[in-house]
């Protein structure tokens, strides 16, 4: 061979070297980015996981919650009442009630009255909180949509005229 080619062929060998490394290389850190999905993957599967049965927990202590806090008005005199909201003294809360209650005050009580919550937004938390299915079509079952409508304002009732209720005196 001539010195020429030769020179010519230890660059191409030095070339095919170098690519073979770089395809190593590439390999190498396409490995450890699957090894990293896989990872951030599984910790968010915990984190999911936690959080779920996190949420779970704080869900069945406000069913119990509103028990205690009736229970705590029924020895108070009125003056040691709250002044918002109103007090009921009820014989027992179902955890229904409760869930009622605690959507009333989630989604009603500081809420926007020129954007209030949308009717499905809060069946769906009803539905979520009591373990009700969805049905088939993505929609909150009835019986959150019906909890949904026995908990919204009669102002916003009264505002998107909806619902037409016969005056008293017509009656």
């Amino acid at each position: 061979m001539l010195p020429a080619n030769a020179a010519a062929d230890q660059r191409l060998q030095r070339a095919e070297s170098e690519v073979r490394r770089l395809t190593r290389c590439m390999a190498m850190k396409d490995r450890q980015l699957c090894e990293l999905r896989k990872a951030l993957a599984h910790s968010a599967t915990v984190h999911y996981s936690f959080e779920d049965r996190l949420q779970r927990e704080l869900d069945s202590l406000r069913i119990m919650m509103p028990v205690n806090e009736f229970q705590e008005h029924w020895g108070k005199s009125t003056g040691d009442r709250p002044v918002e909201g109103i007090v009921v003294k009820l014989p027992y809360v179902t955890s229904i009630l409760s869930v009622l209650f605690d959507a009333m005050c989630t989604f009603w009580m500081d809420c926007d009255h020129d954007h209030p919550p949308k009717s499905s937004t809060v069946a769906h938390a009803i539905d979520e909180r009591l373990g009700l299915s969805s049905q088939r079509n993505g929609e909150a079952s009835r019986s959150g949509q019906a909890y949904a409508s026995a908990i919204r304002p009669d102002w916003v009732k009264e505002a998107d005229n909806r619902h037409h209720c016969r005056l008293a005196g017509m009656r």
